[in-house]
């Protein structure tokens, strides 16, 4: 999932996560320790109180816990032990698209080598579209949001 960061976002977590870590020191109870260093207690201690705050360091703190929590879910081992399993959903979706979009995607692929283009639909390299028709994969999207369907 982090792979899948711009540069820039993948430099900001990296600064974010040195921040908490060194920032602990600062933090009384720590007694001068990393936030690697410290238990439990004192760790969650320290996240709740940069939580209770209102600006930076807070919204640094619940970006990171969505990060976190986002690789967390990622995990096989994770994933198996809460029963989520989304290949047949994934699968199921890209047949749903495949059946309502797919006459469009053949018929635009077919017009893309009338006009002369290389199976492109008209878009240069540098749009950031791949493939035949323009989309890299199933759309870009991740899921069905907002179609009404599950």
């Amino acid at each position: 999932m982090l792979g899948s960061l711009p540069p820039a976002a993948r430099k900001a977590l990296a600064a974010a996560l040195v921040l908490l870590d060194q920032g602990a020191r600062l933090y009384p109870p720590s007694r001068g320790r990393r936030f690697a260093r410290l238990d439990d207690r004192v760790a969650a201690a320290y996240v709740r109180a940069l939580l209770a705050r209102h600006g930076v360091a807070a919204e640094m703190i619940r970006r990171l816990k969505s990060v976190v929590t986002m690789c967390y879910y990622e995990l096989p081992e994770v994933q198996r032990e809460i029963g989520y399993d989304p290949a047949p959903y994934i699968a199921a979706v890209s047949r749903r698209r495949l059946e309502s979009y797919g006459p469009r995607i053949r018929a635009a692929e077919a017009d893309s080598g009338d006009l002369g283009h290389s199976g492109d639909s008209g878009h240069s390299g540098d749009s950031g579209h791949s493939g035949d028709s323009g989309h890299s994969g199933d759309s870009g999207h991740s899921g069905d949001f907002g179609a009404g369907q599950p």
